[in-house]
């Protein structure tokens, strides 16, 4: 059965990130140094929405395999913003910040895969 849990750090990150990410991109694109834009601007929203349907699928469903796949998630995410980040060079700040901040948010979420940190995990 789904039911709902308590939001996990991550997820709450991840959500506030989100809606930075939607509602207003450009301050993403300024805390980064990156250059503002249609496109850097539609890729921030892009980003925002994932984080936001990340964190809502983990505050939701109780599954002991949601915290392995925010894992997973989050590991190919960083590996993917480090290949754009060498395509576009231009775009290469905010890639990169995606990508280290990806990998903080796997590293949260395997401590709470290993009770670390957490009272019992997930």
């Amino acid at each position: 059965m789904i039911a709902p849990r308590h939001a996990h750090a991550a997820d709450v990150a991840r959500a506030a990130l989100g809606l930075v990410g939607l509602l207003r991109p450009q301050w993403l694109l300024v805390a980064t140094g990156s250059a503002d834009g249609t496109w850097p601007r539609r890729a921030a929203r892009l980003l925002g929405a994932r984080y936001l349907v990340q964190a809502s699928a983990g505050t939701v469903l109780a599954r002991s395999w949601v915290p392995e796949a925010d894992v997973a998630v989050d590991l190919v995410h960083a590996a993917s913003m480090a290949g754009l980040a060498r395509a576009f060079p231009h775009h290469r700040r905010l890639a990169l910040a995606s990508g280290a901040l990806a990998l903080v948010f796997a590293a949260v979420d395997l401590a709470a895969v290993r009770g670390i940190g957490e009272e019992g995990g997930r």
